[in-house]
């Protein structure tokens, strides 16, 4: 670029002393002047050269040593901007050369500017290399290293008298760790961090020109080089600023070569010179300088009110809790809350459980003396305590009579380890088994102790009254122990040694009764529950009756009797007979007169003198034969004389269950019902009848159908289109529903309050839910092989267990009584096909009997 002529404009008197109140020396010039005195000194005359200040009087801030060292280190070129007269350049004038500065005219002494001193973005600089400290940001850098280093110094020393202090105690600590630093106090730090920035943007920037060179105080903290040459794109365009720093970017555009700085001084020089104006700088810094004092102030008043001692109480209350803290003390409380319990029941339970012996005996209390039983699946099994006198000799056809005597039990400590013998029965194949000597019951229960009783199930299973029993009623220790239940399952005497009711035996007792002995051996049960249970951690005051079969009917029948009075809390009766007893105790014993005269005795000593072996033999076969197959024209001639093992003996039953349950009044409640009955979809399956065709047909299911009494009563074709008979499933429905499902739903009818279900999950190749199928599911036996199996299960141990816990039944409603059970318990409002049969008069004359 062409060089413009210098101008120098006549100064006023109002504008000299404006611009001696206001000019300062520059940043910049400071840096360039002291680097113009080491370039003096190395010349061979050197001389000395007064900076370039409105103040000669004061001295230059910047060491010269420092900066002749630092010259001479870097080596770096320097480019000489020519004098304003053609006069040689810096350095090589003497003193007589230079011109001073006077009130009439203003002298502008050339800058010497190291090449690529000045960095701005947007301007392609000179690549090259420069060594550590280089030039004026070298400078500057090392200017600010020497503050960092004298902050980090006063820093140091601030810290160690901060040692000095006495160290805060344990719980201030845990207090400032656990509490967090309120919102309020955070609001106040970045308020004073903010002021504090804020004061020194403005003071670098507004009041750099107002502080004199040479002054004795420390000059002002400076910003950075890349701070300093910012340049504002306003300030891109020219203004009349003559105060403002061309170098430092406030006024024009700082230089990035030779040419672009000789321009800018020309240009400045040759604009006439206004009086120069504060532009509201001195305002703007006391404006500044008050804030910061007044915020500093503030600041202070608060440390102060912060640091003054708070009571806890106040700190309490001032606490604003976030929804973290809430989570965090909760989950705090949660954790001790548990570890209190798992320590309670560790301990209780060690202090309420008697210990094992070798690892796996245990011991509990009864009545009697103590009973030692075995561990067993993770429950404790106690096998063959005996609950009653052995009905032997002069108690043979007596009530049980429990051991009420010393002499009578045992010493020592009695081993429960193995099971008893069962009382003697007949099998299916006419086979007998067991002994008479036979009052004993099985207790398995999950905890022996005293805290937290246990629900208690009674299992009363029987095939039939003459036997087998349990059957597969047998209490399972893995359910004891899962469902947290105790089972009880009991020997009752069975066949003529439990339900001979005979003129002989009359006479002799008092009251005046006999018959119904195995009803007495359940009472004598729960009387000894009630006395010794809670030795086993169990309950006396919830306990559930569970009759399977025969002992379904016993059950059954015993709810109705004034003996059960709070011995027991519920029961549940599963495929029971329907035809209870109804005949009175004088037609029992002339009916049962054939077997004294088999036996050829007349009196009550001669049958106690004959072997149980012989009693058996001497016992009709129609007493153990009951119909189980659709019915037959002979059943209608025999139903007078048909044996029947339960009698109204007068003491224990008075009357007929069905007439007791008219009796009931209504206001039972219907949510806890004292009584849930049940059954099977397929009860009526025998190996016997399946084998009679190894693939039952359409034809089969119509033939055997027309060949019994409901043919000749020509409901054949009615039959088979209303149950769409075509297989052995559909046959075996026809006969369930006739014996046992239609005339237990007619019985249930007369209690609004029971429920009744029907299972009709099937299993196996036929489909078929057999009759074994729900207590299976209840005691764990059954197998599941398919999902809908799996779910009937769960299904079933759900309606029973909660049953036994809580008293209801959960798919019950009084609006839909009939309980379907298949893969789910669902509540509908009838059987179907039971009012058919009640209409043909064939539910309940054709009702099996136990």
């Amino acid at each position: 670029m062409g060089e413009l002529e210098e101008k120098e404009t006549p100064q006023t008197e109002a504008t000299q002393a404006t611009q001696e109140s206001l000019e300062e020396p520059k940043e910049t010039d400071k840096m360039l002047d002291s680097k113009k005195d080491d370039s003096k000194e190395k010349s061979p005359s050197p001389q000395s050269s007064k900076p370039a200040t409105p103040n000669p009087g004061k001295k230059s801030p910047i060491p010269q040593a420092d900066t002749k060292d630092k010259t001479e280190k870097s080596g770096e070129e320097i480019i000489d901007i020519p004098a304003e007269n053609g006069g040689k350049p810096n350095g090589a004038a003497g003193e007589g050369d230079e011109k001073k500065i006077s009130k009439e005219e203003r002298e502008v002494k050339p800058k010497k500017i190291p090449i690529g001193g000045l960095k701005l973005p947007g301007f392609f600089m000179k690549n090259k290399p420069k060594a550590e400290g280089d030039d004026a940001e070298g400078e500057l850098l090392e200017k600010d290293n020497k503050e960092q280093e004298e902050k980090e110094a006063n820093g140091g020393d601030a810290a160690a008298k901060e040692e000095q202090k006495p160290r805060a105690g344990l719980g201030q600590r845990l207090r400032s760790f656990f509490v967090r630093k309120p919102a309020a106090d955070k609001d106040k730090d970045q308020q004073k961090k903010q002021l504090t920035n804020g004061d020194a943007d403005a003071k670098s920037e507004a009041t750099a020109e107002a502080a004199p060179a040479g002054e004795d105080a420390d000059a002002p903290p400076k910003r950075g080089l890349l701070n300093a040459i910012k340049l504002p794109i306003a300030n891109i365009m020219p203004k009349k600023k003559s105060g403002d720093d061309v170098e430092l970017g406030l006024g024009k555009a700082g230089l990035a070569s030779m040419e672009t700085l000789d321009d800018s001084l020309k240009d400045q020089d040759t604009v006439d010179r206004a009086p120069l104006k504060s532009n509201g700088a001195d305002e703007l810094k006391s404006e500044l300088k008050d804030e910061k004092l007044a915020a500093e102030q503030k600041l202070a008043a608060e440390e102060e009110e912060r640091d003054r001692p708070v009571s806890m109480w106040s700190r309490l209350r001032g606490y604003k809790c976030s929804v973290d803290d809430a989570l965090i003390v909760f989950g705090i409380l949660l954790f001790m809350l548990l570890l209190a319990v798992i320590g309670y029941v560790l301990t209780h339970e060690t202090l309420t459980s008697p210990p094992l012996r070798e690892g796996r005996y245990i011991s509990a209390v009864t009545g009697c003396g103590m009973v030692e039983g075995v561990k067993e699946d993770g429950a404790f099994a106690f096998r063959g305590i005996p609950y009653a006198k052995a009905p032997v000799d002069d108690l043979r056809w007596q009530p049980a009579q429990l051991i009420g005597k010393i002499e009578d039990c045992w010493n020592g400590t009695l081993q429960t380890h193995n099971g008893s013998t069962v009382c003697t029965q007949r099998l299916g194949n006419g086979t007998t088994v067991g002994d008479e000597d036979c009052l004993y019951l099985d207790v398995v229960t999950p905890h022996v102790r005293y805290t937290n009783p246990l629900p208690v199930v009674v299992l009363i299973g029987a095939e039939s009254l003459a036997g087998p029993s349990p059957g597969i009623l047998r209490p399972s220790a893995r359910y004891s122990r899962s469902h947290d239940v105790i089972f009880v399952r009991p020997n009752f005497r069975l066949g003529v040694f439990g339900f001979l009711a005979l003129e002989a035996l009359t006479k002799e007792s008092h009251p005046h009764t006999s018959g119904n002995y195995a009803l007495t051996d359940i009472i004598a049960v729960l009387k000894w529950i009630q006395l010794n249970i809670v030795h086993f951690g169990g309950d006396p005051k919830s306990v559930t009756l569970l009759g399977h079969r025969a002992g379904a009917t016993l059950v059954s029948a015993l709810v109705t009797s004034e003996k059960m009075k709070d011995l027991y809390t519920r029961a549940w009766s599963s495929s029971a007979s329907a035809m209870y007893p109804g005949k009175p105790l004088q037609e029992s014993e002339r009916l049962n007169q054939q077997l004294m005269a088999t036996l050829d005795c007349q009196d009550a000593e001669c049958l106690r003198e004959a072997s149980s072996e012989k009693l058996w033999a001497a016992t009709p076969d129609t007493w153990f034969n009951f119909p189980v197959d659709l019915p037959q024209a002979q059943e209608n001639n025999s139903n007078g004389n048909r044996h029947e093992w339960l009698v109204l003996d007068g003491d224990i039953l008075y009357q007929h269950p069905s007439a007791a349950w008219k009796q009931a009044t209504t206001t039972v409640d219907s949510q806890h019902p004292l009584l849930v009955m049940g059954a099977t979809a397929h009860e009526g399956h025998t190996l016997k009848l399946r084998e009679l065709h190894a693939n039952w047909t359409a034809e089969d299911v119509r033939s055997y159908l027309q060949a019994s009494q409901l043919g000749q009563l020509g409901l054949t074709d009615e039959i088979i289109q209303r149950y769409n008979a075509t297989t052995y499933a559909d046959l075996v429905s026809i006969i369930t529903d006739i014996r046992t499902v239609c005339p237990l739903l007619l019985n249930a009818r007369l209690q609004p309050s029971v429920p009744f279900y029907v299972v009709t999950q099937g299993e196996g190749e036929d489909q078929l839910a057999t009759v074994d199928a729900d207590v299976q599911a209840i005691l764990g036996r059954y197998e599941p092989h398919t999902v809908e199996q799996r779910r009937f299960v769960s299904a079933m141990q759900q309606l029973f267990y909660y049953y036994v816990s809580h008293g209801t039944v959960q798919s019950f409603d009084s609006r839909r009584p009939v309980i379907i059970v298949g893969q789910d318990a669902v509540g509908q409002k009838d059987h179907e096909h039971c009012n058919y049969w009640t209409e043909k008069d064939i539910v309940p004359r054709y009702a099996r009997i136990d």
